[in-house]
């Protein structure tokens, strides 16, 4: 992916930073370098490699519901509108 001056100004524009011409030249040049070493990295065959040491496990729980009416109810209370038994809140832009 080549990345352009107008790239980086969209981003900034994005995060709403404001960036000078000299920090543009320089994000162009780090995100350059960035999207070069992912291209080296993609390239790279790993399909032969095994997974190792990797404890997935760890990190999944069954997604049980927690049954405590009382906070329910406390939490359901803060918000003004409900929608089949769900919160209610304003659209996030």
């Amino acid at each position: 992916m080549q990345i352009t001056k107008q790239d980086v100004e969209l981003a900034a524009k994005l995060a709403k930073m404001k960036v000078s011409e000299q920090e543009v030249a320089i994000y162009e040049e780090q995100l350059k370098a960035l999207f070069d070493w992912v291209a080296e990295l993609s390239a790279v065959n790993t399909e032969s490699v095994q997974l190792t040491g990797a404890q997935l496990a760890a990190f999944i729980r069954p997604d049980e519901p927690v049954q405590n009416a009382p906070l329910a109810q406390e939490l359901r209370n803060d918000f003004a509108c409900e929608q089949d038994g769900c919160a209610k809140v304003k659209k996030v832009l």
